[in-house]
Formats: C-alpha cells, structure tokens, sequence
C-alpha cells in the first residue's frame, strides 16, 4: 500500500511509482459523481497534456444526468462517453497525432460502490475513489483510492489561480463556476476543515472536475484554499 501524501512531500519510493503514471504525453479522464436521492449524477471529461514542462487541463464536457436516473442507465452513460473516447483516440491515430491515456475515476463514496461493479462487468476498470475528510490521498490498491477533499480542493485552486485548467463555455459549465464559488471550508470541533456545498447547494460539478483532473502531485505551496471567481476565468 502507498504511503500517503500531501502538498510539498518529497518523492520518494513508493511515491515515485505513484506520480510516474501521470508523466506521460497526455491522458483523458472522465470523472463521475455518482447521484443519491436528490443529488445530479455529474460527468466531466478533462485532458491532461505537458507543455513547457507543466500539467496542462482543458475540460471538454460538463454534463448532468437528471435527478432520478437508474444506476443502469448512468453506467450506459458512462460506457458511452468512454467509448467515444476511445473513438478519438482512432482518430487521433489515424491522423499520426498520439493516443490519449484513457482513466475513469468514480466517486465510490456511499452508493458509488454498488455502481461500480456494474461498471466492471461491462469491461471498464475504473478508480475507486472515496472522498474522505482532510488533504492527504492514498493509494490502497490498484483502481482504489482514498481522497481528502481538502486536497482535491487545493489542487483545483491551484489549477485556476495558475490558469492551467480551462472551463468550456457551456450552460453547464456556468453551473460549475457557481458550485466552485459556492463551495465553502468549515473547521470543525476537532479542528480539521470540511469542505462541502453551502446548504441547498449542489457540488456534484465539482466532485465530478476534482476527480477527472486526476491526483497526481500539484505545485507546492502556497496556496489560498478558498474558492473565489476570478474575473475572466468563468
């Protein structure tokens, strides 16, 4: 099992085997959160290219699957959207251009798990995720990951505030720049920060970006970890 890590460790071992996966020329990610009773399953897909040294992520496709949806049918959503992936990485081929790496990585917290076998059984290999209070991420076992929200956070701030994730221009996307605003840190009795959607709120959009930009080693800090809108970004 992996150490855990968190923002400025140095790497290290098992650490090294961790981040190698994600030196490569490119990899597309569709990032799922799954829906409960009055929660939007949420679907965004993002590329993740080096140029000039550094992670670069364009988000592709910001979708939501209306309230109610089947477990059967988010997963013959998600074997869709894959699939088309793969249609253009052909294309890509085909053109001499290279292959993105393909990932998909679900939200397994609470009913995300059952969902995930479905998945499998339709040949997928999905990463496991359960999003867990703090900033550290480990990695159990292969396709299976603990996340702190509070690192998925700061990774995302990080991304924004450096301009090296760009947001579509989408109804939807608006939707996410909403949920990014509204998406609030509170310290709790024990002293630790929760991050979670003020109350009303949905933050299925941005569960859903925090996982398809992946959770490979972010820039060290500082960071602010607060959501702002910046001006243009949006």
């Amino acid at each position: 099992m992996g150490r855990p890590y968190r923002y400025g460790d140095p790497p290290d071992g098992s650490l090294n085997d961790l981040l190698a996966r994600y030196r490569t020329d490119g990899v597309v990610r569709l990032g799922v959160d799954i829906g409960k009773k009055r929660d939007y399953t949420a679907l965004v897909v993002t590329s993740d290219e080096i140029r000039d040294g550094k992670h670069h992520f364009t988000t592709h496709s910001v979708e939501r699957l209306p309230l109610d949806t089947s477990y059967p049918a988010v997963v013959d959503r998600i074997v869709e959207v894959m699939a088309k992936l793969q249609a253009k990485n052909e294309r890509r081929r085909e053109a001499g251009e290279l292959a993105l790496r393909r990932e998909l990585l679900i939200d397994s917290t609470g009913v995300g798990g059952a969902l995930i076998d479905l998945v499998r059984e339709n040949g997928l290999k999905p990463i496991a995720v359960t999003l867990v209070g703090g900033d550290l991420v480990n990695e159990h076992e292969p396709h299976r990951v603990s996340m702190g929200k509070g690192y998925m956070v700061g990774r995302l701030q990080v991304l924004l505030q450096t301009k090296r994730l760009r947001l579509p221009e989408s109804a939807e996307a608006h939707i996410l720049a909403t949920e990014l605003h509204d998406y609030t840190g509170q310290t709790t009795d024990n002293g630790h920060t929760a991050w979670n959607a003020r109350s009303g709120q949905h933050d299925d959009l941005v569960i859903a970006l925090g996982l398809s930009v992946g959770y490979g080693k972010p820039p060290p800090p500082p960071f602010v970890l607060a959501m702002r809108r910046a001006p243009g970004r949006w």
